[in-house]
């Protein structure tokens, strides 16, 4: 008997959150917004890490060949890079990233370096999922917020992004009761993309 699939995904946009670290903890909150970006916030623990702030994030992304067409934007964006394993972290030892985020550090205007901040992940022409960052890896790089620190090196967090929450996975079912497991899970981001981009040409 031939199974007819039914598929099914969460409508609404979708928020997944971890915090990374051990002696100075930083919660990272991962959210879909309506009109296909990503947003991704970061927060250092309160009471943790004095004297410490964000200084850059450099990440991997699930298809590079998206890498030239993607942008970030944020409140204390200093710079945004992006290329195949091209982009470095603060110090030459760490391995290449697809995408960065250097943070101002404002400690010369006599102010301080951000203690959390919002980027936002966006494609000129597609729609960003969280399946876009999860599982991929991420190195968060801190550093003194103070101008008359800035020979010291910081400390590095590294992980790698929190996946889609369990009730929000899609679900894939046949007519006959089957349950279906990972084959869709590249298929279905590329039909979502793909309608978007059919909608934004027809319009």
């Amino acid at each position: 008997m031939q199974a007819h699939i039914a598929m099914r995904s969460t409508p609404s946009p979708e928020s997944v959150y971890a915090t990374f670290g051990r002696d100075v903890r930083v919660r990272l909150t991962l959210n879909e917004t309506a009109d296909g970006a990503v947003s991704l916030k970061l927060e250092m623990q309160e009471g943790e890490g004095q004297g410490l702030g964000l200084s850059a994030l450099v990440f991997d992304f699930a298809d590079q060949d998206l890498l030239g067409q993607l942008s970030l934007t944020g409140p204390h964006l200093h710079r945004q890079s992006f290329g195949r394993r091209k982009v470095r972290g603060p110090g030459t030892a760490e391995r290449g990233y697809d995408c960065g985020a250097r943070f101002e550090r404002q400690g010369r205007l006599g102010q301080l370096a951000p203690r959390e901040t919002d980027l936002l992940l966006a494609h000129d022409r597609l729609a960003l999922t969280l399946d876009d960052l999860a599982g991929h890896a991420f190195s968060l790089h801190l550093a003194p917020m103070a101008a008359n620190h800035a020979t010291c090196d910081g400390f590095t967090i590294e992980g790698r992004f929190p996946a889609r929450p369990a009730a929000g996975r899609r679900v894939q079912t046949a007519e006959d009761g089957s349950v279906f497991g990972n084959v869709f899970d590249e298929i279905l981001p590329l039909m979502s993309r793909l309608g978007l981009s059919k909608a934004n040409a027809a319009a």
